[in-house]
């Protein structure tokens, strides 16, 4: 389980290390920030990696054996896809190109149902969010047996294939980047129970229910930080360190240790529609506990800094722990937030519309002035784009090339 590793994976895996913790690598690390369009590239339907462990690794892994890349964003499809479609939901489903993952909103919690969540949230999600969800875990308890015995296959698939999956990887040398998720208490009550309307308007009208919901969910917010690492970053932790985490997680709850890498992705999808304001009253408590707790445990977070934030919110996130976090770049201007942030790391890339429309040397010419902007100093990760590639329209696969190519030769440190 944890196989020898070359030099070559070494001196990858060292480059990601050296930029969360604020040393200067030798070159500036390239990272593939891309989900389903690593299948496009591999031209695997997106159903039949879903069905089958070989088709979802070996479909992901292609494009990081031809185009240069330090480290891979995910090895696998990240959602588990069959076990959704046997419990009878389909939030998630393919689009008519045979690729792209799309999802619907579905969030059947109402305003009544906070003061139950606030008291016992796992309690709620059992008895009364997983049967308005999946409709097969809606009937009696024996219906209700069956189709919890039907979804064991798909989910050791599903781990089964995130195991397969950094084998496979490490073998061709490219370390994978996450190995766990941390779902932030507003963001999990926004993407899962309440959705995006209702939660933006619980916010002004039901305020302190909304805290009470978060403050009862963050402890389960940071177990599944922690199942989610024993999960996925196994492989790079290795036998005894899976073992004695398996006994803290689950039986001592106390004292887990995450691994230094692969690190703990964190996508945050609640605060470009909040205020600065909102943002400091609702989401940064939760966000700031999650953050420390992972540091302070020997882990690392990589939160994507989905749409735009704005300097003001930024601002708060200069109080987390030194080399706590790298944050992935969308909207926000690179440099603005690598000043603000300067006591952690960013990672960010070029503009999809320029990866998929720009010429080959209008996207080196870009590249060149992102990594002379900002690698001085260290801290900076160049990625695929501004935005997880999923579409086949999201960009070229020989713009990818060419600019990671560009990227691997000039940014050189020493």
């Amino acid at each position: 389980m944890n196989m020898s590793k070359s030099n070559l994976y070494r001196q990858r895996e060292q480059r990601m290390i050296d930029v969360a913790q604020g040393r200067i690598p030798d070159r500036v690390p390239i990272c593939g920030l891309m989900e389903t369009y690593a299948l496009v590239y591999s031209n695997t339907l997106l159903k039949d990696a879903a069905l089958n462990i070989r088709a979802n690794v070996h479909g992901h892994a292609k494009i990081y054996k031809d185009i240069y890349y330090d480290a891979a964003y995910v090895p696998t499809l990240a959602h588990a896809w069959e076990v959704s479609w046997v419990l009878g939901s389909d939030v998630f489903f393919i689009s008519d190109d045979g690729f792209t993952e799309q999802h619907k909103e579905y969030c059947p919690m109402v305003p009544e149902d906070y003061e139950a969540i606030a008291k016992d949230p796992v309690r709620w999600i059992l008895d009364e969010f997983a049967p308005r969800k999946f409709s097969k875990l809606d009937g009696t308890n024996e219906e209700q047996l069956k189709a919890f015995k039907s979804s064991l296959v798909p989910f050791l698939k599903f781990a089964g294939a995130l195991l397969y999956g950094g084998y496979v990887f490490q073998k061709q040398d490219t370390p994978i980047v996450t190995g766990g998720a941390a779902e932030m208490p507003l963001d999990f009550l926004f993407d899962y129970l309440r959705g995006f309307r209702p939660t933006v308007g619980d916010l002004r009208r039901h305020g302190d229910s909304v805290k009470a919901a978060t403050e009862s969910i963050l402890p389960y917010s940071m177990d599944l930080s922690h199942m989610t690492n024993l999960m996925m970053g196994g492989m790079a932790g290795g036998v005894p360190w899976l073992l004695k985490n398996l006994v803290n997680a689950i039986i001592l709850r106390n004292d887990f240790k995450f691994t230094t890498f692969p690190w703990i992705f964190n996508p945050c999808h609640m605060p470009p529609f909040m205020s600065p304001k909102q943002f400091e009253e609702f989401y940064w408590p939760g966000y700031k506990a999650m953050a420390t707790h992972i540091h302070e445990h020997g882990g690392h977070l990589l939160t994507v800094l989905e749409g735009e934030w704005g300097q003001e919110k930024l601002e708060l996130l200069r109080q987390l722990p030194d080399n706590s976090v790298t944050f992935v770049v969308e909207h926000d201007d690179p440099k603005m937030v690598k000043d603000v942030l300067d006591n952690n790391s960013i990672m960010a890339g070029l503009p999809l519309p320029l990866l998929k429309n720009g010429s080959r040397e209008e996207c080196i010419d870009a590249a060149k002035k992102m990594v002379d902007e900002l690698a001085p100093g260290g801290r900076f990760v160049f990625c695929t784009g501004n935005k997880v590639l999923l579409s086949p329209s999201d960009a070229t696969p020989e713009n990818i090339r060419a600019v990671n190519e560009f990227v691997h030769g000039y940014g050189l440190y020493y």
